[in-house]
């Protein structure tokens, strides 16, 4: 609990939460076709895998196999995406031996679906193509539409929207003149969700009414739900709650009437908390924020706990009671920092994942060779070379997956000391203005200074973050100290954020000094490894060490 002196510095400190809650323009999703699976009971997907599996043991090899294979692949989709890779290559190689086009056509689309749940995007395209060739091919416009929609959701992810766009807008186009009602709500959604993430207000606006409007009228409700608090947001951050309310009403109407998506209903409550704030109606705004936190944590969903600790500390803020939120602050803070080491962990493990799935689309690819030439056993001369070129791709292939993740281990590190360096040297900041202002200054506030210091300078912080530099840039330090023997620690640290690239003001903010110290330094260390005038400081390192 917080002192009444904690509490009056809480409040001199004078938080701004949005300074502290870096949360993207929309926390919300795309809808990808396989979504509405997950609001399927897991009991019966399971059933699907299991008659499934025991269809596939009475089947020759013949196209009714492979389509079992597929549709087996699709069952695992939203369950286990590694299993749906493996089960969908099966598919592709039986589809290729018998010579099945629309087989090979839609195991290779599972396999574009099962790259980029694990973020492959390049991988992920590069099956969707091959399917998208065959369907053009073929003419094959139900098949088209989907593999369409698809690729646009590989490229919006991966921040390529003008790309995502075309596609999704090719999907509409596929469905309609095939009949199909339901897919061209979900583009339509999705289609919003790209223009919402550019900032485009009035184009992610246009499409969220379509899909409202083409959802009601077929009772489809996922994208209508999802698109009318889309809405509801932009309204929201444009202060026009009277419009807001009546988006998050009609979602919440839906969620309710279905009894179903509960997890929704944490955003829905917390956009209720945001409107009743601005109304004036604070303990409104209170009961239900705690309401939606208490939700979102039910159902785990960490994106609505960190908007609704964000939306909580801003009513208390609100109703000058800062101490409580200071401790909003802390577990947020708590959680983000939790959110980024266990992605970084997954990062990594996904890295090495993907090294295991490129392992056997090689092993598959070689096999199949070998299938469809005939030679296996007549030439084993060329089985030998074809195992050499596999273990040395392989090998390559390892190295710049193991580079990757090291490279994303220092980007988090590096991020990590960025956040935390800003928000205590924004607290330090107010700390000095309070301290200027109070003829007395109390013991607990010189202490409290002390430790927001030693919090941004602590010895592990460097070493974690030394560690994730020496992986990506071996031997660099080592290489500075040999070439300078006089450099100072000091020194190689800023050598360090300069070959990051960081400004000068982000290296004043992760050493904890002034630009002005940081541009004196700068200067210093040029004139100490002997930095030409015509040449930056890191141009010299990258040219150098």
């Amino acid at each position: 609990m917080f002192s009444d002196k904690n509490e009056e510095l809480a409040l001199a400190v004078g938080y701004t939460f949005d300074h502290y809650f870096m949360t993207p323009r929309s926390i919300y999703s795309i809808i990808t076709l396989s979504l509405f699976t997950l609001f399927q009971a897991a009991q019966a997907q399971d059933k699907m895998i299991d008659s499934l599996l025991a269809v596939l043991k009475t089947l020759p090899e013949d196209t009714n196999r492979v389509i079992c294979l597929y549709e087996l692949a699709a069952s695992y989709g939203d369950k286990d995406v590694v299993k749906q890779i493996e089960v969908a290559y099966e598919s592709l190689t039986l589809a290729k031996r018998i010579n099945y086009e629309k087989g090979i056509a839609e195991a290779c689309a599972y396999l574009g679906g099962g790259y980029a749940e694990t973020e492959n995007f390049g991988k992920s395209i590069e099956y969707f193509l091959m399917a998208l060739r065959i369907q053009e091919r073929r003419k094959d416009l139900k098949a088209l539409a989907p593999t369409y929609h698809d690729i646009g959701t590989v490229y919006v992810s991966n921040g390529k929207f003008e790309k995502g766009i075309q596609y999704y807008q090719k999907a509409v186009t596929a469905w309609e003149q095939v009949g199909n009602k339901r897919g061209p709500v979900t583009a339509l959604y999705n289609l919003g969700y790209a223009y919402d993430e550019q900032g485009k207000d009035t184009l992610a606006l246009k499409y969220y009414n379509k899909a409202i409007k083409a959802g009601n009228e077929i009772g489809h409700s996922i994208p209508v739900i999802f698109s009318s608090v889309s809405a509801s947001a932009i309204y929201l951050r444009n202060k026009n709650y009277t419009v807001a309310k009546q988006f998050a009403d009609e979602a919440f109407n839906l969620v309710t009437a279905e009894n179903n998506y509960d997890n929704i209903l944490a955003e829905i409550y917390g956009i209720y908390s945001e409107i009743y704030l601005a109304q004036g109606k604070s303990q409104e705004a209170l009961a239900i924020v705690e309401k939606g936190l208490a939700i979102a944590k039910a159902s785990h969903k960490n994106s609505y706990i960190l908007q609704n600790y964000k939306r909580l500390a801003d009513i208390y803020n609100h109703t000058g009671n800062p101490g409580k939120a200071y401790e909003v602050l802390l577990r947020y803070t708590t959680l983000n920092d939790s959110i980024r080491n266990v992605s970084n962990r997954e990062s990594i493990e996904q890295v090495m994942h993907g090294y295991e799935l490129e392992k056997k689309d090689i092993q598959m690819a070689a096999q199949t060779a070998q299938f469809e030439s005939g030679i296996f056993r007549r030439n084993s001369f060329i089985v030998l070379l074809i195992g050499l070129l596999v273990i040395a791709l392989l090998v390559y292939n390892r190295t710049k997956l193991v580079l990757a993740a090291r490279q994303q281990q220092l980007k988090y590190s590096t991020q990590s000391l960025l956040e935390k360096s800003k928000i205590i040297a924004h607290i330090s900041e107010q700390l000095t203005v309070l301290k200027n202002s109070v003829p007395v200054i109390d013991g607990n506030m010189e202490k409290f200074g002390q430790i927001l210091q030693l919090k941004i300078h602590t010895e592990e912080d460097w070493e974690n973050f030394k560690k994730a530099f020496d992986e990506v840039y071996p031997g660099f330090f080592n290489n500075l100290r040999y070439k300078y023997p006089g450099i100072t620690a000091a020194e190689l640290r800023l050598a360090a954020m300069t070959k990051l690239n960081l400004s000068i003001k982000e290296a004043a903010s992760m050493l904890g000094i002034s630009t002005e110290s940081v541009k004196q330094s700068r200067y210093r260390l040029k004139k100490r490894i002997g930095v030409p005038e015509d040449l930056t400081l890191k141009g010299f390192l990258e040219a150098h060490v």
